[in-house]
């Protein structure tokens, strides 16, 4: 028995909008899951999909990419204090209207912006790049509206961590050794009250 797909309950204007500029034939409709994910190792995956260069195929002159949609952008994480601290720009065209907000508030204003920022940025800024930015499909929660087309979830590469730079483990080590002896002290000296108790 086939399950049907949830019903979309977002917006359904502007998730549609535009589809019928971009050629859809032959196109790869690839979901992203932002959950727990790291925004800009998310974005740059995101922008290789859109600009289609895991493809052979794949040429600068030509727009070949994939439709992507995102997921969760809610759930985004970032590393640091990138939260508070990173602030967003943008001037009205009046004289000192130089406005600004923080990643924080624009989480809880509208998440789905902070992705696009994000990948926009990182592609070329070109002729290609509006309509790049029209493959890109962005949602707040786990739910989109294009449950008919054929789809298929990216899976994001194994984050590969560096090895500790030798100057800093060693650091770590006589931080770790200097925790041991503490405790070693303090357990012997709960001993030896013990004992002359």
């Amino acid at each position: 028995m086939a399950t049907t797909s949830p019903a979309f309950t977002g917006n359904l204007k502007k998730a549609l909008a535009g589809l019928r500029r971009i050629n859809l034939d032959g196109l790869r409709w690839r979901v992203f899951d932002a959950k727990g994910q790291v925004l800009g190792r998310l974005a740059s995956q995101i922008a290789v999909a859109l600009q289609g260069k895991d493809k052979p195929t794949y040429a600068p002159h030509v727009e070949n990419g994939d439709m992507c949609i995102v997921l969760n952008a809610k759930d985004i994480s970032v590393t640091g204090r990138k939260m508070t601290d990173k602030i967003y720009y943008w001037h009205t065209g009046y004289i000192g209207h130089l406005k600004e907000r923080r990643l924080k508030d624009q989480m809880e204003k509208d998440p789905t912006e902070v992705i696009r920022k994000a990948v926009l940025r990182m592609l070329p800024r070109n002729r290609l790049r509006d309509d790049r930015d029209r493959k890109l499909r962005i949602f707040s929660g786990n739910e989109h509206p294009f449950h008919d087309r054929p789809i298929e979830p990216f899976v994001m590469p194994p984050r590969q961590v560096r090895e500790m730079r030798p100057r800093a483990r060693r650091a770590l080590i006589r931080a770790q050794k200097k925790e041991q002896a503490i405790r070693a002290k303090e357990e012997e000296g709960t001993k030896n009250a013990e004992i002359t108790a």
